[in-house]
């Protein structure tokens, strides 16, 4: 008997260090995992997606099951960019299921028919029924910008999509887009560095209660265009800063957008710069001086 409770004992004991063990685990994986930005009630999107605007080398089927592989959740693409189905290709590579992703697409501004044709293309191309979020590309005065906001709100009701937004939208945009609109757009998807921020703009977007997420964070690519002072990772604040935290330059210009509250795309084709990218949790934060240090940078920029 004395033996039984004995081994009950060391039984329970064994138990409670395996839980132990677990919630530790747990706890850990949870800590270095990206926690997510609530955009409306009910959706929230993770800071990293993977931008294949630049096209990946000429592969982003591969680039879109790298970056699955490497734990990404987020994907962004675009009407424009003519890869939905590399993308969807990528997607069945990995093995994932739509459920398990947060898939961003875009519409260029157009009327009402073009735009809602373009919306069901989309769908078509990624072979999925719902996408999570979908976003005027961009505003033009050659075209209706309620016309196609009003596609996108009624794709929404007919449950297409998740949720709206726009992209490369100022201020005077999106008030102009707010005398027509029944609801607002939780996202702006913007340029934005530590390079290139438009303070106004992000400013405005904070107080009307609009998530600003960045594209072209690292000024690298096809697409940075945007930033004309070539590449944040050859910024010297940026390579100290990273030099002290033992982390990337890459990293730090990344972790200053995603500590700000901003969600980011950002373009890769290789699966250890894709690790890098979404390692942004492990390595606690920047302190306020290098956070401001960081701000300050454009101001100093000379004039291109």
């Amino acid at each position: 008997q004395y033996q039984r409770r004995v081994r009950g004992f060391n039984d329970q004991n064994m138990a409670m260090r395996v839980a132990t063990l677990l919630l530790l685990c747990w706890l850990h994986a949870n800590c270095l995992a990206d926690p997510g930005v609530v955009i409306q009630p009910g959706v929230t999107m993770p800071y990293l997606s993977l931008g294949t605007g630049s096209g990946q080398k000429g592969d982003v089927a591969n680039a879109t099951a790298l970056w699955i592989q490497a734990g990404g959740v987020g994907i962004d693409t675009a009407y424009n960019y003519d890869d939905e189905q590399e993308i969807a290709q990528g997607i069945a590579h990995a093995h994932a299921s739509a459920h398990s992703l947060f898939v961003t697409t875009k519409i260029p501004c157009s009327n009402y028919e073009t735009a809602s044709k373009h919306i069901k293309d989309n769908l078509v191309q990624l072979k999925m029924t719902k996408v999570d979020l979908m976003l005027i590309h961009s505003p033009s005065l050659l075209c209706g910008i309620s016309e196609t906001w009003r596609a996108l709100e009624d794709a929404k009701a007919s449950g297409l999509i998740r949720a709206i937004g726009v992209s490369n939208f100022e201020e005077q945009h999106l008030k102009t887009l707010a005398k027509t609109q029944r609801e607002a757009p939780v996202l702006n998807q913007c340029s934005l560095s530590v390079s290139y921020h438009d303070d106004k703009t992000i400013g405005y977007c904070k107080q009307q209660g609009i998530t600003y997420m960045a594209f072209s964070p690292l000024c690298g690519g096809a697409n940075g265009s945007s930033c004309p002072h070539g590449s944040v990772l050859t910024i010297p604040e940026v390579q100290a800063i990273a030099r002290s935290h033992n982390v990337s330059t890459a990293q730090v210009a990344l972790k200053w957008i995603v500590q700000q509250g901003h969600p980011v795309t950002c373009a890769a084709w290789r699966q250890d710069y894709m690790k890098e990218d979404l390692d942004l949790w492990s390595w606690g934060e920047l302190s306020q001086k290098e956070m401001q240090t960081l701000a300050n940078v454009q101001a100093g920029l000379p004039e291109s």
